[in-house]
């Protein structure tokens, strides 16, 4: 005997899978949340494309102010580089400037002095004291002192005699002098000189410990002389 068709299984709602009810569920959820959220965000005046457009012209802002930034930051290095060589190139103009200034100054000296030998602007002939010197040496507290003698206008023949130089000075809280030869060890010894145009004489000396020198006095004699000529100059290393 065959059964009934009421006892047979329906097809279709019980042959559904058990699974899909759920999704369905879920996704009717989600798409709730969304008109839920769209309508509020509506209901703010918030507008989504809106918000869109201008985070992309933000970003797009962005760009072109990093592109100007780091074109600046190009154009700031590129005037400093110009400023520096600028700079340099003025140091050394004013380098080269200093060196053509001191090198005529020297030669105007140079000028100034051989004019003293040929033609003295006094017009006085003979011997003469044109310069005293002292120059640091190579120890401690010792000195090179140099004293440049010229012969004006008479070229003739030559001049000679002795230069004495006495440095004053105060040791011990005393006025105090030592004359060239005490400094070297041989008191009675001066400079000797013998020329027909000009002489530098340079002696190295070392001062005594303690003596504080302030004044150098220099006498030369000479056979064509009628007295000795004596002058003053002040200490003064260079």
């Amino acid at each position: 005997m065959r059964p009934s068709p009421q006892g047979r299984p329906r097809a279709g709602a019980d042959a559904r899978p058990k699974w899909l009810l759920p999704v369905l569920g879920a996704l009717a959820g989600l798409l709730l949340l969304w008109l839920a959220y769209d309508r509020g965000r509506a209901a703010a005046g918030v507008d989504g494309p809106a918000l869109l457009r201008q985070k992309l012209e933000l970003l797009q802002r962005l760009d072109t102010l990093q592109k100007e930034n780091a074109k600046l930051g190009a154009q700031v290095t590129e005037l400093e580089m110009e400023r520096r060589v600028d700079r340099e190139a003025y140091g050394q103009i004013e380098r080269t400037l200093g060196d053509l200034q001191s090198q005529l100054s020297r030669q105007g000296d140079d000028l100034a002095f051989y004019r003293s030998i040929v033609s003295p602007e006094d017009g006085v002939q003979g011997l003469r004291l044109q310069r005293f010197e002292v120059d640091k040496g190579s120890r401690e507290r010792q000195f090179q002192l140099k004293l440049t003698l010229i012969q004006a206008m008479r070229h003739e023949s030559l001049v000679s005699g002795l230069a004495n130089v006495i440095v004053h000075g105060v040791e011990a809280d005393r006025p105090k002098r030592y004359s060239v030869g005490e400094l070297l060890g041989r008191p009675r010894a001066q400079l000797p000189f013998s020329f027909r145009y000009f002489q530098t004489i340079e002696q190295d000396v070392t001062l005594p410990e303690g003596f504080d020198p302030y004044e150098v006095e220099v006498q030369v004699r000479s056979s064509k002389l009628r007295q000795p000529l004596r002058a003053s100059y002040p200490w003064s290393v260079r």
